[in-house]
């Protein structure tokens, strides 16, 4: 009875061994044959933005570079705390990569809209997307290339 138990095992752990060489294999292959990722952002398409109807305090979420874009319009109370060397459209907007904290999770405005807070881990940034806390895991949020086109359109992405 000991030995068939101890058969059994080590043909379920031969099975099991195989079986993850297998997979192994698989993504080493599967990952030769795909193709190369751009080197950089500014090579993905650019996506144009209408900012015409983005009320303060709001945040509109676009898809460029297979990335969630945020653009938000800055409230009067977040714009106050940037400096006055800001010029106006780049006061009034603010664009970054929607993916904060260690779990990157999409962030919204806190109650007092002065800083954006994570909405799984409640870390905040501030109106520049530095990070508040100084914790190493925590990054910074990623500004992608932009540049606005006129007052109520943007253009994310090298155009």
């Amino acid at each position: 009875m000991q030995n068939s138990k101890k058969q059994v095992y080590r043909v379920i752990v031969k099975l099991l061994s195989f079986l993850g060489l297998g997979l192994f294999a698989f993504f080493i292959i599967r990952s030769a044959l795909l193709p190369p990722l751009p080197q950089t952002m500014q090579e993905s398409l650019a996506t144009k933005v209408d900012l015409s109807n983005l009320l303060q305090g709001q945040i509109r979420v676009v898809q460029w570079d297979h990335q969630n874009i945020a653009v938000l319009h800055r409230p009067e109370i977040m714009q106050k705390t940037l400096s006055d060397n800001v010029t106006t459209l780049d006061k009034s907007y603010f664009i970054f990569i929607n993916k904060g904290g260690d779990l990157n999770c999409p962030l919204v405005l806190d109650h007092s809209q002065i800083y954006l807070k994570d909405s799984c881990s409640g870390y905040l940034y501030d109106a520049k997307g530095k990070r508040l806390k100084l914790n190493p895991r925590i990054k910074d949020l990623i500004i992608p290339p932009y540049h606005f086109i006129n007052q109520n359109h943007l253009i994310i992405g090298k155009n």
